[in-house]
């Protein structure tokens, strides 16, 4: 071991070697939360968000957490780090890692059909008598070829979901495994169930004990939440509208909870990112090896879904980037993670939250500049231009995006009736989100001049006749 003066000699003769441009960019915490505590404020003074809670990861540490606003907006009582939302779909890479770990214990086989892991009395109907049977890696990215869809019951209505076993008894093919990459809520009930089928544990027990608790999780009930946690809740809202009051809307649950109808906080899901951008540890407890989370992280067939993740490289730095972003009504979830810098951002609202936060918090927390980008302009547009784009767009089986005219401008809405969101004209046919900028809408017409699709980033949905 080097004496103290030599050891600062030695760092002396490093510091003056290294040119200061080559250096690596340096972390600035306060930085860091001065910039994103002023893009969440601004989301939720601008769009009527009702409340954002967030928490940053870099390497196995949480180094910063916080909420903002309400989240109960009439008794105006403060979110906090410890208040829950839904997760979303951001939790599907959780439960696509539990199906991992069986892998990892030879209980399962990425490449056998899904039928023999959920015994005679439940089986996925092959309508098509394909050649290739549907398999677990197919099911994880979204490449199954079964029909898809959610199902959703009020909370508070009298009649319940269909049980996991009910609705994986009505899956079955409508193409080829492979053929085409399809958003699968269906098959994502289906991992959840095969998870109980394997491991001989109901999907919350085996989750908490082999995916949550090992991570330091102490929300207790993310299924089947407790009493104490309801206290704990967020209520669902759509955004301010144009009085920008948050406006209270129904609370549902789903048939296919594997998928994301699961109740924690950010800082739960922090770490669950970390574990991720740590190939498989956080904190020095190991959930999965790092060849099998290095598997989740690529896309088996193509595209940039694997297995519960979307990936993607960064443009600028050339690193990969996983991430997921979910939503159910009233509450919305954003997951993101430089694999390379080892370190990511959760957040979640009771409403919407722009996605800027995310790209944001990447940056700062890489030691970054984050400029944001020039605010867009909106101009007005003849009501009766904006009729011709009113109607249903078909972006998959089971999932449209309906759009209407109200007053004068447009409004989108992933569900009937769902939580809306305002449409602002750039140019004749090319819409975007307020509050969220980097969102665009292009509207597309055909020969005729009829508008027949629209455009949503790399996304295209079909307008029904």
């Amino acid at each position: 071991m080097l004496r103290s003066p030599a050891r600062a000699v030695l760092l002396l003769t490093l510091a003056i070697a290294v040119p200061a441009a080559a250096q690596a960019p340096r972390f600035d915490l306060e930085k860091t939360r001065t910039v994103l505590t002023g893009l969440i404020e601004k989301a939720i003074r601008e769009r009527g968000v009702p409340s954002i809670s967030i928490a940053l990861v870099r390497g196995d540490s949480i180094v910063w957490k916080a909420a903002f606003g309400y989240a109960n907006v009439r008794m105006k009582v403060p979110a906090t780090p410890e208040t829950i939302y839904s997760t979303g779909s951001t939790f599907k890479s959780a439960t696509a890692t539990g199906l991992l770990q069986m892998m990892e214990q030879k209980k399962l086989d990425l490449d056998v059909p899904v039928n023999q892991y959920l015994g005679d009395k439940i089986q996925v109907q092959d309508r098509l008598q394909s050649e290739k049977a549907v398999t677990t890696r197919h099911i994880l990215s979204h490449w199954s070829g079964l029909n898809s869809g959610a199902v959703t019951k009020p909370l508070w209505g009298r009649e319940l979901p269909k049980t996991l076993e009910q609705m994986v008894s009505g899956l079955y093919s409508v193409r080829a495994p492979e053929a085409k990459w399809e958003y699968n809520n269906f098959a994502f009930g289906l991992a959840g169930l095969m998870l109980e089928k394997i491991s001989g544990a109901e999907y919350e027990k085996y989750m908490l004990e082999n995916v949550l608790k090992p991570l330091g999780v102490t929300t207790p009930h993310p299924v089947y939440p407790s009493a104490d946690m309801v206290e704990l809740m967020a209520l669902p809202y759509s955004p301010g509208g144009a009085d920008g009051k948050p406006t209270p809307v129904e609370q549902v649950h789903f048939d296919v909870y594997p998928a994301g109808d699961i109740y924690l906080t950010a800082e739960d899901m922090a770490r669950f990112l970390g574990m991720h951008l740590n190939g498989g540890i956080f904190r020095g407890k190991r959930l999965i090896s790092e060849a099998s989370a290095k598997l989740a992280h690529e896309p088996p067939f193509g595209g940039n879904y694997a297995f519960g993740w979307q990936v993607m490289k960064d443009s600028a730095s050339g690193h990969t980037i996983i991430q997921h972003t979910g939503g159910i009504p009233g509450q919305s979830s954003n997951m993101m993670g430089d694999v390379d810098a080892k370190v990511g951002v959760y957040y979640m609202s009771n409403s919407g939250a722009p996605g800027n936060i995310g790209q944001a918090a990447l940056k700062l927390l890489r030691g970054e500049d984050y400029v944001a980008p020039a605010e867009r302009k909106a101009m007005s547009v003849d009501p009766k231009i904006l009729d011709r784009y009113v109607g249903t767009y078909v972006i998959a089986a089971g999932a449209n995006l309906f759009i209407t005219r109200e007053g004068d401008h447009l409004v989108a809405r992933a569900a009937a009736g769902g939580p809306a969101m305002t449409l602002l004209a750039e140019t004749m046919t090319t819409f975007f989100i307020k509050g969220q900028d980097e969102a665009t809408v292009v509207f597309v017409a055909g020969p005729t001049g009829a508008i027949e699709k629209l455009k949503l980033g790399a996304t295209e949905a079909l307008k029904s006749k």
